[in-house]
């Protein structure tokens, strides 16, 4: 393999890299900046009993998920604690994970990434089981949506294709959840809840961030090599990574309007209620 071959496969390989990471990072600072609009505009209208009730189970899915994700990497939970509406009064803490890991270890090393980016990841995956359980006709269409557009990947042509197919897919997941349509409408409210609480909750502390730098250069590291490999021995897997990248911003945006749509309705009730 000439050098400019071998280099070509390290750019293909950083820009891979650089694009997944960079919109796991960016949909994380969103939600950050949003979820905190939101508590603001329930505090100042409800008080701190307003941010109990919108947290009671966006913050225990959001601790939940740190746990998982320790398990997963083999970390070590010293304490923790899903959630403490009374304790939290006095400091601003309704829920925490401390854990530790194994410096030594890569694959712990790694995990302190997606444990410190843990409750966007599954905070989305707790919101589709939960539409999966409690809408499964609004589910069954839009896994349909899904599936039909994931098999017009292995055709895709140009980043335009899979961006037409991003925006499909998102707008059925929008158009099915339709207050205006047929629902089972006690289960559609206890979805709506679920979706509220746990969209208001998926921002990432101080404390998420911090961890998700100690395992970041690993992280990135890690699958850039993985990517090189691929690459370097001309394994086709562009749109198998390609499918992966589309599913989760889909998620992840619909998610993000969850949480945008709440902020702007605690906005809205603050404007009212405080003039």
């Amino acid at each position: 393999m000439n050098l400019e071959i071998l280099l070509n496969q390290f750019k293909m390989s950083f820009i891979y890299t650089t694009e997944f990471v960079l919109m796991l990072l960016v949909f994380g600072v969103i939600f950050n900046y949003v979820e905190k609009k939101n508590s603001s505009s329930i505090y100042r209208v409800f008080g701190f009993n307003g941010l109990i009730i919108t947290g009671l189970i966006g913050t225990v899915i959001h601790e939940f998920s740190h746990i998982l994700f320790c398990i997963i990497f083999r970390h070590r939970i010293l304490d923790y604690s899903l959630f403490r509406p009374y304790k939290s009064r006095y400091d601003g803490v309704m829920g925490y994970v401390n854990h530790s890991c194994n410096t030594r270890s890569l694959y712990q090393m790694v995990g302190n990434f997606f444990i410190g980016i843990a409750p966007i990841i599954f905070g989305i995956t707790f919101l589709i089981l939960s539409m999966w359980i409690l809408l499964p006709n609004e589910f069954h269409n839009v896994f349909q949506t899904f599936n039909e557009n994931m098999t017009y990947m292995a055709n895709i042509n140009s980043i335009k294709d899979s961006i037409n197919i991003y925006i499909t897919i998102v707008l059925s997941i929008i158009n099915n959840l339709n207050p205006f349509k047929s629902h089972n409408y006690l289960l559609y409210i206890i979805f709506i809840y679920i979706a509220y609480s746990v969209t208001t909750h998926m921002d990432l502390s101080k404390e998420d961030i911090n961890n998700s730098k100690v395992g970041f250069f690993v992280f990135f590291a890690t699958v850039y090599l993985v990517n090189f490999i691929f690459l370097l021995l001309g394994i086709k897997y562009q749109i198998f990574l390609l499918k992966v990248t589309v599913s989760i911003i889909s998620f992840l945006t619909v998610g993000l309007l969850f949480a945008i749509i709440t902020m702007l309705i605690s906005n809205i009730i603050e404007m009212f209620l405080t003039h």
